[in-house]
């Protein structure tokens, strides 16, 4: 998939590093002569036609440059993705797109190591979450000067501004989301549990729909030390009325915080099948094994693969509970420091995916809202309601991280603590006020909020 042959500018290869933990983000020497690359003019031209190729001087030999996702393999995006990058190849020949997929559970740690050893790739897709601690070391490329006079200036969504660090716009938006209430109506009626319309109408219908000598679950969720395992936790704290932060101080030992955590080990730790990831908890739902499931739309696409006789009885509705939780999705970087060609190339990139047809595609194969507005067309809310269902979900969404300058810096840390806490709550018996006081001594050394 790589262009080998040889040019200005090669793409880096993928990170060969160990897949160790890695501490927050190493400060990297930045001379005169690299911040003069940052220095970016507006491109009025390339502005005004986003389908128009990138082109390069007759004698310039052609560019090859890197994207990093986690999303190489994941169903819906990975289509979208290996689309993109494929019709972008087809009309710019001067430039060529590689793909690096790197897993989830490493993709922080990785590129961590690759830019403080000054191996990025060019083109880098992000969680908003993680913007911090890439643009406070100066990593990212600030892309205010490009944006203007474009699409993503006047028709993107207003969540957008989670791109901003530092007065400066530091990457695109790629998607916005909210997290829905999956359902199996058949294991639902067996129970006789209705479906839930509040947090305690949830927390009390799970442990009914349990029934462990059928091999039945009353819920998926992630119960072992997998990345996304943090939102669970963080979710089950502002759902149960509680708040990570009180101030610029942690707030886990408050009694509210703890509260919640007790209920988290007594319905997850009791009601999910223990040791599973992601992928696996989203795959037993769809076999039609547990009763609930609370994820992001993109499930979507998985449910619509389940055997004709389970997909009936698979739903989807904005999770009932307050306040709805979600907000900035996805978003795609460019590293900081590159020459002025490259730069140039790999912004032609971000415009190309920013055209009206890219970003319905977006909606229609990831399940999700797209920040370009008005792509969801007549036709298409008629074909497909669930996408106006899971658009219409994002308006007022939350965004689940806490808004923290210092936390965000340093957001890979903090979510590695909050990981190794909620594995800890669900599968130990080691009393909760004495985790979440372990956890927010830890972080207060770890990740300083003043």
């Amino acid at each position: 998939m790589r262009d080998e042959t040889t040019g200005a500018l090669q793409a880096r290869p993928p990170c060969g590093e160990p897949q160790a933990r890695s501490p927050s983000p190493y400060p990297l020497p930045q001379g005169e002569e690299a911040r003069s690359r940052l220095a970016i003019t507006r491109r009025t031209a390339l502005a005004a036609t986003l389908a128009a190729p990138f082109i390069r001087p007759a004698h310039a030999a052609p560019m090859s440059l890197e994207l990093t996702t986690w999303q190489y393999e994941e169903p819906g995006f990975s289509t979208w993705w290996k689309e993109l990058v494929a019709a972008f190849n087809d009309t710019n020949p001067n430039v060529h797109i590689s793909m690096t997929g790197i897993a989830n559970k490493d993709y922080q740690d990785q590129l961590t190591i690759r830019f403080a050893s000054n191996r990025p790739p060019q083109l880098l897709e992000l969680s908003p979450d993680n913007i911090g601690a890439y643009a406070s070391q100066d990593w990212l490329m600030p892309l205010d000067d490009r944006i203007k006079g474009t699409p993503i200036e006047t028709d993107w969504s207003s969540l957008q501004k989670q791109c901003v660090w530092g007065g400066k716009t530091q990457g695109v938006l790629l998607m916005s989301y909210a997290f829905m209430m999956f359902y199996n109506d058949a294991l639902l009626d067996a129970a006789g549990v209705n479906v839930p319309t509040s947090w305690e109408e949830f927390l009390t219908a799970v442990p009914k729909v349990t029934d462990r000598a059928k091999g039945i679950f009353g819920l998926s969720a992630v119960t072992t030390e997998y990345v996304t395992i943090s939102a669970d936790f963080l979710r089950n704290i502002i759902w149960s009325g509680g708040s990570l932060l009180k101030g610029d101080k942690y707030n886990l030992t408050d009694p509210k915080v703890i509260a919640a955590m007790e209920r988290y080990r007594s319905v997850v730790g009791g009601n999910a099948p223990l040791g599973q990831n992601s992928t696996v908890i989203r795959q037993l739902f769809v076999d039609g094994k547990t009763g609930f499931l609370v994820d992001g739309p993109w499930v979507y696409t998985l449910i619509e693969k389940a055997t004709p006789a389970t997909r009936p009885h698979l739903h989807m509705v904005k999770a009932p509970f307050s306040p709805p939780i979600g907000g900035a999705g996805n978003s795609i970087h460019i590293a900081a420091g590159l020459d002025r060609a490259a730069a140039d190339a790999a912004w032609s990139f971000i415009l190309f995916l920013a055209q009206p047809q890219w970003q319905q595609r977006y909606t229609e194969v990831g399940n999700v809202a797209a920040p370009r507005r008005g792509v969801i067309t007549p036709e298409i809310a008629k074909q497909r309601p669930e996408l106006v269902q899971i658009n219409d979900s994002v308006v007022g969404a939350i965004n689940i991280a806490p808004q923290n300058k210092m936390l965000q810096a340093n957001y890979n840390e903090f979510n590695h603590i909050i990981v190794e806490s909620a594995v800890k709550v669900i599968s130990t018996t080691v009393p909760i006020a004495q985790i979440m006081k372990e956890t927010q001594d830890q972080l207060d050394r770890a990740v300083p909020l003043t």
